[in-house]
């Protein structure tokens, strides 16, 4: 009787356990658009808002007018171990490096490297400066939802909603290509997971002629990044199998150009899918098999006079400025704004504080002085080009920010001084 006991407090301990390893520490949910069946993703890079379509298939590049607009310094190449496109033709004329990039608040690099595109006109006409692949988000769990034009980005797993059981291995190859596989009438086929190509299945020319599936009509497809304007043949695949779903009627196309063969985008609009970068899985389910729920935590933000408060990106919007409708910074606030740009681990940044917070006591009811933990708001740093910490911000009413890079607050508070004189 005690042995049985005990092995049922054991099985309580393991089903406890379990479920905590699918709590997620962060959650991120971002709007997408969708222009011509391509998702557009708005990112911030080297301080300016710019639209990226997303090619899991690809990898980060720019269109060459953009190199200029977007601050990347032409003249420092960076290294990649390929010179060119590893899965579709694509010209391109040098290799940069990108100083700061983000998408939210968990997607971020540092120094990326980017293919400068020779000439797209296609990518211009869908209103984006470039190209963003899988690479920037191999720190987190994406999952794409095609229903309500969201990406959830997720640490350190999947969403709750997205089943455990409803998963299959994938390959990380090189270039953060994703490999999956996919049954077509009974015969498994290792498919490159491809968010830029329209349809279900596109086969490499070699692939398409050794696929037995019934003969079907002419499709339209295009080559690298180029419109879909020329005619190629169809098959029609009696059963296609992906994770747990089984899909019947698909049509193969011959994808004039490929190097691999691919998994294309119409996979999103049949279910929701996950990537786990890291731990190489994909998950894969109907839209309505779980019930959505995002699993945000909101985070509030009081300000309390003569203290140093922490904000967030959500607060600075609506509070500061929100630099997504452009237009030259002018503060909302009706008092001037100080800002220390901090993280846990800078020594400078915690000799610091005790400063910060006399100058907050001092200043109690003329100035509002508030942190921002550059570690958790990524963006807020790359749209301001925060590299250094300390950074701190005088902001005075109606204008826009001074910056003293560096634990310096004398000068922020002469700055101060100046402002409350006038």
């Amino acid at each position: 009787m005690r042995n049985r006991l005990l092995l049922m407090i054991g099985l309580c301990f393991c089903t406890l356990f379990a479920g905590a390893q699918t709590k997620n520490t962060s959650t991120e949910v971002k709007d997408y658009r969708e222009v011509d069946g391509k998702i557009i993703l708005t990112l911030v890079v080297n301080g300016e808002m710019a639209d990226f379509v997303l090619d899991l298939a690809g990898h980060m590049a720019v269109l060459p007018e953009y190199v200029e607009k977007l601050h990347i310094d032409p003249t420092v190449e960076a290294g990649l171990p390929y010179k060119n496109y590893l899965f579709r033709g694509v010209p391109v004329d040098k290799v940069v490096s990108i100083n700061t990039i983000a998408f939210g608040n968990s997607v971020f690099g540092n120094g990326v490297s980017a293919f400068v595109l020779k000439d797209e006109p296609y990518l211009r006409e869908l209103g984006v400066a470039g190209v963003v692949n899988g690479s920037l988000f191999k720190n987190t769990v994406v999952t794409i939802d095609s229903r309500r034009k969201k990406i959830t980005m997720s640490s350190p797993y999947r969403p709750g909603y997205m089943k455990l059981d409803h998963r299959t291995n994938m390959e990380l190859v090189t270039g953060y290509g994703l490999v999956c596989p996919v049954t077509i009438d009974g015969v498994e086929h290792k498919l490159l997971f491809d968010t830029w190509t329209d349809g279900m299945i596109a086969m490499t020319e070699e692939d398409f002629q050794k696929f037995s599936g019934k003969s079907g009509g002419k499709a339209m497809t295009g080559t690298g990044y180029g419109k879909a304007n020329m005619e190629t043949s169809t098959k029609v695949a009696g059963t296609c199998s992906f994770v747990k779903d089984n899909f019947s009627g698909v049509t193969v196309v011959e994808g004039k150009g490929l190097t691999r063969s691919m998994l294309g985008n119409d996979i999103l609009d049949k279910g929701l899918v996950s990537l786990d970068f890291a731990r190489q899985r994909v998950y894969f389910q109907p839209f309505d098999l779980m019930a959505v729920k995002d699993e945000v935590t909101e985070t509030e933000v009081k300000i309390e006079p003569g203290k140093v408060n922490p904000i967030t990106r959500e607060y600075f919007l609506e509070h500061i400025f929100d630099y997504r409708k452009g237009g030259e910074f002018v503060s909302k606030s009706d008092k001037p704004v100080v800002i220390d740009f901090w993280a846990t681990w800078c020594g400078p940044c915690k000799q610091l504080l005790p400063f910060m917070e006399q100058l907050a006591e001092k200043y109690k009811d003329q100035v509002i002085f508030l942190k921002v933990d550059a570690d958790k708001e990524k963006e807020l740093c790359s749209m301001y080009n925060v590299n250094a910490l300390p950074t701190l911000f005088f902001i005075p009413v109606g204008g826009k920010p001074i910056v003293e890079v560096g634990g310096v607050p004398e000068k922020i508070e002469q700055a101060i001084k100046e402002h409350l004189l006038k």
